[in-house]
């Protein structure tokens, strides 16, 4: 599953001055740690939200790393924080001088700790240490900079995540549908979904599309199917909300046809993982952060493209990626980036057993890079998708109002009052635009 760590509240005091005036205690904390001789190593503090299956190819990436610098003074000390604590751990952690050497980010939800000088821009730093930014691709590098702040880099990208369709293949075959002709349209989508749902009555038992009644799940299925219809949260220039707001209502409409009007989905799903695990729906768009999990329970599924269902043909878009923390001794930082640096150069295994695309073109380039992991038919889609994966996060303080892929923030629970009925699609979109513009004019 995949950890995506969310910070709405806003910090109480200025973290800079925070910063500046814990840095004497911060530089005696950290000094017992700079020895470069094997047996007393520069002991480079790691946290991560990764858990489950990708915990366990991180913490594989973490020993490997310790296991090739194990005579070279260097050691990684990796503690995992739980996810949805990590950002409020970083933050109080940056403020009294302690905050980890390094950590997990997901590109464009950082504004906040860029504007703070909690994490810190990596352009210098990549050049010394010889990091390649040439082998990322150019989305991957773009994603890892921040316009309002320079356009620096405040992130080393380590994987492309985007949402796909996963099938179960038991209930295409049951249903006499084509695997190898999956839906590629809202049309072929519906005619899929209405031949596989089973019902009891007028309830749903087997969704053809799975879906819950609220948080995640119809939060960022609006999302695309928005901005394939039209719809932008905000314009290119960060300036003004909701362009095209008929395409969003819409799309919200569109929604709520899947439970009200086709009958292919059910509000009473509560857990859509164990759902679509348990052969509850046939088809789930999800992340790559999954795959591990259905592939252990050996689920009979393989992976689609995302079907164009409006003009525009995108998905979600989401990147993993490595910070630097702000630390009171910078010299901390150049060794910090030597190991980031490796982790990226040494990325292949993260990118096929762990999660999603590699951003490095080299790694691609590999001929035992499909070959390598889960099955192609299981994985490959959540590479080949990438190119139109384009639907991310918006790079502003207060980004996290925006972010498609949440149960929790502004976004979803207004949205539940229309899943619900609770809320019309006009009000809803009001509200939107109204929060997102104010959002937008904080920067």
């Amino acid at each position: 599953m995949s950890a995506k760590a969310t910070f709405n509240a806003k910090p109480a005091m200025n973290r800079r001055a925070l910063l500046k005036t814990a840095g004497a205690a911060a530089a005696v904390l950290a000094a017992p740690r700079l020895g470069r001789s094997a047996g007393n190593p520069i002991e480079i503090v790691h946290w991560s939200w990764l858990a489950a299956s990708d915990g366990e190819v991180w913490a594989k990436m973490i020993a490997d790393f310790n296991a090739a610098h194990r005579d070279k003074g260097v050691q990684i000390k990796m503690e995992v924080v739980p996810e949805e604590q990590y950002v409020t751990k970083v933050l109080a952690a940056a403020a009294t001088g302690k905050a980890p050497d390094f950590g997990w980010g997901t590109a464009g939800k950082g504004a906040q700790l860029a504007r703070d000088e909690v994490v810190i821009p990596l352009d210098d730093l990549a050049a010394k240490v010889g990091l390649d930014v040439a082998d990322f691709s150019a989305s991957s590098i773009t994603a890892s900079r921040y316009p309002k702040y320079d356009n620096k880099m405040f992130m080393v990208p380590m994987d492309l995540m985007s949402l796909q369709p996963e099938i179960n293949l038991d209930h295409v075959k049951e249903a006499g549908l084509d695997p190898e002709k999956p839906p590629v349209d809202d049309e072929t989508l519906l005619n899929w979904a209405t031949a596989m749902t089973k019902r009891d009555g007028d309830k749903v038992t087997r969704s053809g599309i799975m879906m819950t009644g609220s948080g995640v799940q119809p939060t960022v299925t609006w999302g695309i199917v928005a901005e394939q219809m039209g719809f932008q949260r905000a314009s290119d220039d960060l300036k003004t909300a909701c362009v095209n707001p008929d395409a969003g209502k819409k799309a919200m409409q569109w929604v709520l046809d899947l439970f009200d009007k086709h009958k292919v989905s059910t509000r009473d799903v509560t857990d859509r993982y164990k759902a679509f695990g348990t052969g509850q729906g046939s088809i789930f768009w999800t992340g790559p952060w999954t795959l591990n999990g259905y592939v252990g329970q050996k689920l009979n599924f393989k992976t689609a493209l995302f079907p164009k269902i409006g003009d525009k043909h995108v998905t979600y878009f989401e990147m993993g990626g490595l910070e630097l923390y702000q630390q009171a001794d910078t010299a901390r930082y150049e060794a910090t980036m030597q190991a980031v640096k490796w982790l990226s150069d040494n990325s292949f295994l993260w990118t096929t057993v762990g999660r999603g695309a590699s951003p490095r073109k080299s790694i691609l380039d590999r001929p035992d890079y499909k070959t390598t992991g889960n099955r192609w038919d299981v994985r490959g889609a959540f590479v080949d998708g990438m190119s139109f994966a384009t639907v991310g996060e918006i790079p502003v303080v207060n980004g996290p109002n925006f972010t498609i892929y949440s149960g929790g923030n502004f976004l979803a629970k207004t949205l539940e009052g229309v899943w619900s009925g609770q809320t019309s699609i006009d009000d809803a979109m009001t509200q939107i635009q109204a929060q997102w513009q104010a959002d937008l004019d904080e920067g």
